[in-house]
């Protein structure tokens, strides 16, 4: 699976204002991870409104979104936006940022959610970008964008990610 590895370039980026971390009601600081040791998935809201599977990747920079999941929350970038139903309007301008992958360089549009939702534990106003380099089951993956906002860890016997 294609490991998405940010340019230091990107840092600049990522200098707004930080995302806030918070535990709602029935918040699990034990969160039930699946997989293998090998790749571990969670499940995931993102804006409080879509959720779905995503890749736990403690070397990821960014969250990253596949181009169906951003269509969902309405942040298709322009030309990534086929449905017949939705306007050119929707369509949104982002900033275009160069990503370092196993595969070579790739250009890719930098989104901002709302929210990430993993087990109750939400950071808000969190920087993902879009690509399609995600495979299905997958609608993403839940990078540093989010982790580092927590203290976490990974317990492999226990299936479990920790965020205090």
């Amino acid at each position: 699976m294609t490991r998405l590895v940010l340019l230091l370039g990107v840092a600049s980026v990522l200098l707004a204002e930080p995302a806030r971390a918070e535990w709602a009601s029935g918040a699990q600081s034990e969160v039930p991870l699946d997989g293998d040791g090998a790749a571990w998935r969670v499940r995931a809201t993102l804006d409080g409104t879509v959720s779905g599977l995503f890749l736990l990747d403690t070397g990821a920079s960014l969250c990253v979104l596949t181009p169906a999941v951003a269509r969902r929350l309405g942040l298709a970038p322009k030309g990534q936006d086929h449905q017949p139903d939705h306007q050119p309007d929707h369509q949104q301008d982002h900033q275009m940022i160069q990503l370092q992958t196993a595969n070579g360089t790739v250009t890719a549009p930098l989104v901002q959610l709302r929210s990430i939702d993993v087990g109750g534990n939400r950071t808000r106003d969190v920087m993902a970008v879009v690509h399609p380099a995600v495979p299905p089951p997958l609608d993403g993956v839940i990078g540093l964008s989010f982790l580092d906002h927590f203290t976490y860890s990974i317990d492999p016997r226990r299936h479990i990610l920790r965020l205090r």
